[in-house]
């Protein structure tokens, strides 16, 4: 497998000393922002408990025959549950079966490991379904849930696994390891930022493409925000597949405008808080969190039918009102 990233290591000790002293859960809930490398940490701990000769180090022999279904692909007794089409949920049928799979007794007489992610994809149905196998757990199985989101997660099923915090990397590690994919100075930075500081996103972002059409999204907020641009015409434009890219990146961006208050030494916080600058003048940082969890409900409701383009109109009618709505604020406390 590939060296763990260097902000893994201390959370890899960490799991790695549970699984050498058998004390690992029936479920751990590995939860971080978009792409810091929550895939790679669990799949290494599915390797480490899969093969047949790890080292100390948790890392796999890769001779043995289940390092040679790991690497193929094809180990039995690992199981992997993500939505059947990007951006849909993961439904109740899958995790029916992923629980009959787990019942199973293991192909190599170790472990099943199912890996469940993103986890906040499953619907509310799925989701109970799921909550049955965390509440009677087969004896040498782990369910590893990788989530950006733990509150879209039902309580319920948050309380019944370890939570493991997978943590952002400094800038400096995090431009290193871009720089070793080929990923460097100004193009690095900025993907880094639309990343929201997760450097396998922004690998990902860059080699999609992706900046355009998020500097493009920028923009828009900006004239709408300004009153430059109509929030109708906005609506019209996001219609399309990249919807899901557009308000996560909204969502960051907001992240950054509320960090810019509180650090204000952060260049990146500054230098995006520029860009928005006629929201960032008159800033309310309880309404901008409001903004960003009406930004979250659209986000769940992707897949479920409802009307795309009253639901943008709805939030860019709001972001057109903001400023103007706040600066009288403003102007009224003063008095």
């Amino acid at each position: 497998m590939t060296p763990a990233m260097p902000w893994l290591a201390p959370v890899w000790q960490q799991i790695n000393r549970a699984r050498q002293q058998s004390r690992l859960p029936h479920a751990l809930l590995l939860s971080g922002s978009e792409g810091v490398g929550k895939k790679h940490l669990a799949e290494r701990i599915a390797h480490a408990l899969l093969c047949e000769s790890p080292n100390e180090q948790g890392e796999p022999c890769g001779q043995c025959a289940a390092c040679g279904w790991l690497a193929a692909g094809t180990h039995p007794d690992l199981l992997l549950l993500e939505p059947e089409e990007a951006g849909k949920a993961i439904k109740v049928d899958q995790v029916r079966a992923l629980s009959a799979g787990l019942g199973i007794t293991s192909h190599g007489g170790r472990y099943k490991v199912a890996i469940v992610r993103p986890a906040e994809a499953m619907n509310m149905n799925a989701a109970n379904s799921l909550l049955k196998t965390l509440e009677e757990p087969t004896a040498n199985t782990l369910l590893i849930l990788g989530t950006a989101a733990p509150g879209r997660l039902i309580p319920t099923v948050r309380s019944r696994c370890q939570k493991i915090q997978v943590p952002l990397p400094s800038q400096q590690q995090a431009l290193g390891w871009l720089a070793a994919h080929n990923l460097e100075g100004e193009a690095a930075v900025d993907s880094l930022l639309l990343a929201g500081g997760g450097p396998l996103y922004a690998l990902v972002l860059h080699q999609e493409g992706a900046e355009a059409l998020l500097n493009d999204s920028l923009q828009q907020l900006q004239a709408v925000g300004e009153g430059r641009l109509d929030p109708l015409t906005v609506a019209s434009e996001w219609q399309g597949d990249e919807l899901a890219l557009r308000l996560a990146g909204w969502r960051q961006w907001l992240q950054w405008l509320i960090r810019a208050q509180f650090v204000p030494a952060d260049n990146g916080a500054v230098n995006m808080a520029q860009k928005l600058h006629t929201i960032t003048e008159s800033v309310d940082c309880q309404n901008l969190y409001a903004f960003m969890d009406r930004i979250d409900s659209a986000r769940n409701a992707l897949g479920s039918g409802l009307n795309r383009q009253l639901m943008l109109e709805d939030l860019l009618i709001r972001w057109a009102a903001m400023p103007t709505g706040r600066q009288n604020n403003v102007m009224q406390g003063s008095r």
